[in-house]
């Protein structure tokens, strides 16, 4: 079967998948650990041959493999994450193992060559008298104390001290004592185990270039995996064990042990906390917010009759929401406040050529209902304040608009001068002075004592009357400024200062330093569990830069030089973007989000997230470049998981070609039909069944399912489902969830479809 890379899904032809993924049944070792003896005879035979014989030579020798322990360097992934937190009703948890032996390097019994000799347990609170709180906890003993108790209520492994090499004796491992119920009930069945273990072979598709996510991910290699074979469905802490079940042979066939305690070796160990919530998963909730009563548009849903329209419900469905206002006379109502975040186009309005220069330019009064339009006062005032507060907006802009003081009085002195022209060069002005008697100047000046120059008087000032002269008003400046050259050249002895400015300002920047009490003005219009699509205003955008520009203009020549920097800037791009605020957003904090749009040939493409970012818990904020067409939202792809899907079904998944898609129609058990419930049982007379009988129950899964591929053409008649094809049946693959506009050409995302 095949992964896809983060824009695709197994089978779909549109995409390209990153890996070829190979499951295989197993890696049986040729010769499982153990002592051994390799005897060579010689014997020759013919009608010229004595009775004389060669001595046989006996050679000892010994295959020494993972026993008691394993190395960390083992262990590739474990699902559930160590310490995790969320709803794994459905997953059966799994390790990955480097060592892709491991698991039949040993054997269960010496005449059970070829069954897996590990398992992994999951044990919840209570079950484990050594581990009650399930944190994962074992205990440390050496071999020797392990295989040599004396306690008449504990069942050790059929595992002689004497097999064992003297040299592991004192060495240390950790065991667990399992309640002879619990063990009765958790330990898979002699016939299960092969279904446990598989082997994962990982090849490139094509050199992978997608940025890595949260969790397990796919890489290129040989791996061994042991599944369990229980559902955390109980709410709780859960410890997992990857246990030794060597020795163990005879207690494999679900009866209790004769002993009330069983001691066995934990290889590994990790514990996690499942919360079981049927509408936490990732499709619920994604399904859940999309069938939002109030839309998906943000904005506020005033409670009213069918039918009923007023100037006010008009208002609040273009996005706005009602806020104090204060009028110059001292005078309180109300104003309209839309903040960039709209559920609609924004309709143009009219705005000075040089920009807004105060807030009150920027007040829009709606003549039919007598009240205030705020929202772009409110931006440029916050775009003010951002440029108070914000240490790159300030520094941009001091150093603008010092540099630009500077230049612009040098440009000022230069009244003859077009701005555009160089000075020329320094040895022809060098000469023009000396022409005008300069070294004569400078030699009597040189020579001529200081009472000499008393007695001769001052000499002639070289001023004229009327004092300094001033340069001339701002007015000269922007008579000049008009010449587009000597615009274009004052602008071009400022780009050292104006590019930092624009950077500072630019708009998705200043979006990103908006408070969110500002995008979202009323929390009524981003309840708990909801999605809200939206385009970004840019006039409101634009406004809020114009903010930024007024501060820190001291002087008519600052006015002046500042339209230089409105002009520099280019108009603000067409953004959209959504907010989802729920526990999606907590549970997978990398949620892929794919905004795409149909390019000329009809094919989607990609759209540019120009900004994302995560806000307190639960809250995700995108920014599109551009307009899409659809909004595909995935779970991170943290690699291959295993369990059932919603419903309580298993989606089945081809096993001929194209193998791992999925089977059109197939869902086991058929609808209609019990769940995978059916195949459960309850550890020690818990209330929750949770362990999955594989193939030795009463009503074993793994027979049934076979019957139900054989009929969906997947297996022959008298084919057996091997634990490789049984591993591609129960993956679950990475939810993805398509919201597209109600029509191609509506530009609002108020009535999505889902796929």
């Amino acid at each position: 079967m095949t992964q896809p890379d983060a824009a695709g899904t197994a089978g779909d032809e549109t995409e390209t998948p990153r890996f070829d993924v190979f499951f295989h049944d197993d890696h049986v070792a040729p010769a499982p650990g153990g002592l051994y003896r390799l005897t060579l005879e010689h014997e020759m035979s013919g009608d010229k041959i004595g009775s004389d014989k060669l001595p046989a030579v006996e050679q000892e020798f010994e295959i020494r493999t993972p026993q008691f322990t394993i190395d960390a360097s083992f262990v590739h992934a474990l699902h559930p994450a160590p310490a995790a937190v969320g709803s794994f009703e459905r997953v059966l948890p799994h390790i990955t193992l480097n060592r892709l032996i491991l698991p039949w390097e040993r054997a269960v019994s010496p005449d059970l060559t070829g069954l897996p000799w590990t398992a992994l347990l999951l044990f919840a609170e209570e079950e484990l008298p050594g581990d009650p709180k399930a944190q994962g906890r074992a205990d440390t003993r050496t071999v020797r104390e392990f295989l040599s108790t004396t306690d008449s209520d504990v069942l050790l492994p059929r595992v002689d001290l004497d097999d064992v090499p003297p040299e592991l004796w004192d060495s240390t491992c950790t065991t667990i004592d399992v309640p002879a119920a619990v063990f009765k009930d958790l330990v898979p069945r002699r016939a299960d185990l092969p279904f446990l273990c598989h082997v994962r072979k990982v090849r490139p598709w094509q050199p992978p270039g997608a940025a890595a996510a949260s969790g397990e991910t796919l890489e290129i290699g040989d791996y061994a995996v042991v599944v369990a074979n229980r559902f955390p469905r109980t709410a709780g802490r859960y410890a997992a064990h990857l246990v030794s079940l060597e020795g163990f042979a005879d207690h494999l066939d679900g009866q209790q042990p004769g002993r009330p305690v069983v001691r066995m070796v934990s290889l590994w160990s990790w514990s996690f906390e499942a919360r079981p919530d049927p509408t936490g998963h990732f499709d619920a909730l994604i399904r859940h917010m999309a069938e939002d009563p109030a839309g998906l548009g943000l904005r506020l849903r005033p409670r009213q009759p069918a039918g009923a329209r007023t100037a006010a419900t008009d208002r609040l469905d273009l996005g706005y929401a009602p806020v104090d206002y204060v009028l110059p006379s001292g005078e309180r109502t109300f104003g309209w406040y839309r903040g960039p975040f709209t559920p609609v186009v924004a309709p143009a309005v009219p705005r000075p050529a040089e920009g807004y220069r105060q807030a009150d330019e920027a007040l829009v009064y709606l003549t039919d209902t007598g009240v205030f339009d705020v929202s772009y006062a409110a931006a440029f005032t916050l775009g003010r304040s951002l440029a108070l507060s914000d240490d790159t907006l300030a520094a941009a802009l001091s150093a603008f608009r010092s540099r630009a003081r500077h230049i612009a009085g040098r440009a000022l002195m230069r009244t003859r001068t077009p701005l555009a022209t160089a000075p020329g060069r320094a040895h022809e002005r060098f000469h023009e002075l000396m022409a005008g008697g300069l070294g004569h100047r400078l030699h009597t000046a040189a020579t001529t004592t200081a009472a000499e120059a008393r007695t001769r008087g001052a000499t002639a000032p070289r001023i004229r009357a009327g004092g300094v002269p001033r340069p001339p008003a701002v007015a000269a400046l922007l008579d000049r400024l008009r010449d587009d050259r000597a615009r274009q050249g004052l602008r071009a002895a400022l780009s050292a200062h104006l590019t930092p400015l624009i950077s500072a300002v630019d708009q998705v920047k200043l979006l990103a330093a908006t408070p969110l009490s500002h995008l979202v003005p009323d929390a009524r219009m981003l309840p708990p569990e909801s999605l809200r699509f939206f385009h970004v205003d840019p006039q409101w955008c634009t406004a809020l830069r114009d903010g930024v520009l007024s501060t820190g203009i001291g002087t008519s020549l600052d006015a002046a030089v500042n339209r230089l920097a409105h002009e520099a800037l280019d108009e603000p791009q067409p953004l959209t973007g959504l907010l989802m605020r729920s526990a999606l957003v907590r549970n997978w904090p990398d949620v892929v989000v794919e905004p795409r749009v149909t390019g000329a040939d009809g094919e989607p493409e990609p759209l540019t997230v120009a900004h994302r970012v995560v806000i307190g818990p639960d809250l995700l904020l995108c920014l599109f470049e551009g307009v899409p067409d659809e909004v595909r939202f995935r779970e991170p792809h943290e690699g291959i998981h295993f369990g059932v899907d919603e419903g309580e079904r298993i989606g089945l998944r081809r096993l001929t070609e194209p193998v791992g898609a999925s089977l059109e129609g197939g869902t086991f058990p058929p609808e209609g039909e019990e769940g995978i419930t059916r195949f459960l049982r309850a550890v020690d007379g818990g209330e929750e069944a949770e362990v999955l009988g594989l193939a030795a129950d009463s009503d074993p899964l793994v027979p049934a399912m076979t019957v139900a591929l054989r009929a969906a053409g997947q297996l022959g008649p008298d084919d057996p489902l091997s634990p490789g094809a049984f591993a591609v049946e129960l993956v679950n693959a990475p939810q993805c969830i398509t919201f597209s506009p109600s029509s191609a050409s509506a530009p609002s995302f108020d009535q999505p479809g889902r796929q």
